[in-house]
């Protein structure tokens, strides 16, 4: 059987990874722009894993199961791809994303610490607490390497015998019942099954679920702490924080010398076609005014981030991913800004469902029946 994997970031890499895995299975993975390349959704330095989930304990045995993969693929790779700093999640207890967090940690016994606001302030002294805010400690969680992660993926895939064909923009698919044509440029490939984990391009080559799907710019900021020792990874795990309706998440210092503090669905969506031509400039009253919210949770650092950088992700009305079988054409994507913890055992119910395998993993949300548009969840 062969099977081709269109774009290999968060989930494509692995999906790749998987296939050349399966004995029978002839892998092939196309990618518009280089291997490992910046315009996707997984670039910026780090992102957080976490098996304490304020979205919900069903991710929990998909977290478990991609905890695994992320220790398998390092392994194989011989890269640090996951640093175990713990994850420092913080808000009201009476408030709901904070009850699903504790829900998740005890439903599953996940190793855990609950701290009070005055222990969190003697712990974490760049920090500001308020006497209503708790804490909980998932000392399973920590930060990835995404860039190393999704570069390893590909070069074990290839390794297990998988071809990879980058700087090759897929124009087209069309499924013809007992095979799909690709066509890139003049090139045509046929192959028994497709898996589209294209990301923000969802839509160029999916077109049917266009409604379903709303790109949004994400922007990663970092902060330069006034006393670094506060912000090292053995002084701070990496963090989720809400008060007042603003969210922020990050990571302590894993450059040496700045803090990433970020949040998201505040900076809207693209102007242009193609998010490869964005003006990836930001506003700058806009970019210090978050500096200054951001602030306030962390009075240790100086307001004004020292530097930030765009990215882009697809984004589905409750933000569950849509990962479904259409015939002969596997879609993965809508990882709605928490995909990538959790990208290889997503990867991995891509692989399945194109060899024709089920998975207790799986979930009927995941299907696009299930979805609604977003543009009428959204924009209300």
């Amino acid at each position: 059987m062969k099977i081709a994997v269109i774009g290999l970031g968060s989930t494509g890499s692995m999906a790749l990874w998987h296939l050349s895995n399966i004995p029978g299975v002839e892998a092939i993975g196309f990618e518009q722009f280089g291997i490992s390349h910046g315009y996707g959704a997984f670039t910026g330095e780090s992102r957080l894993f976490r098996m304490a989930y304020h979205e919900g304990s069903t991710y929990v045995p998909l977290l478990k199961r991609a905890r695994a993969l992320w220790s398998s693929l390092s392994e194989i790779s011989g890269r640090e791809l996951f640093h175990n700093f713990g994850v420092l999640s913080t808000g009201k207890e009476d408030e709901a994303p904070f009850q699903r967090l504790v829900e998740s940690v005890e439903r599953y016994e996940l190793p855990h610490e609950r701290l009070t606001a005055a222990q969190m302030r003697k712990r974490y002294p760049g920090l500001d607490f308020r006497d209503d805010e708790a804490g909980i400690v998932d000392l399973q969680g920590g930060a990835l390497r995404p860039e190393l992660a999704v570069f390893s993926a590909i070069e074990t895939a290839k390794a297990n015998g998988a071809q990879v064909r980058d700087h090759q923009k897929i124009t087209s698919i069309e499924d013809n019942g007992d095979h799909v044509v690709i066509q890139a440029g003049e090139e045509t490939t046929i192959v028994d099954r497709v898996i589209v984990t294209t990301g923000s391009w969802t839509s160029e080559l999916v077109p049917s679920i266009a409604p379903l799907l709303e790109v949004r710019r994400l922007v990663l900021t970092w902060f330069l702490p006034n006393n670094p020792v506060d912000f090292q990874p053995e002084n701070l795990p990496c963090f989720i924080r809400d008060r007042d309706g603003f969210h922020v998440f990050g990571a302590p210092c894993v450059d040496g010398y700045s803090i990433k503090i970020a949040g998201l669905d505040e900076w809207g969506v693209p102007l242009s076609a193609h998010v490869e031509d964005e003006d990836l400039r930001l506003d700058r009253d806009a970019v210090s005014e978050f500096g200054r919210k951001t602030h306030e949770l962390f009075p240790g650092v100086n307001p004004e981030p020292n530097r930030f950088s765009v990215h882009y992700d697809t984004y589905t009305a409750d933000k569950s991913p849509i990962i479904d079988a259409v015939d002969n054409v596997i879609v993965l994507t809508g990882g709605s800004g928490h995909a990538f913890k959790l990208s290889p055992a997503y990867g991995e119910l891509a692989a399945q469902l194109a060899v024709g395998n089920t998975s207790p993993l799986y979930s009927e949300d995941f299907r696009i029946a299930s979805h609604e548009p977003i543009k009428e969840a959204v924009h209300v």
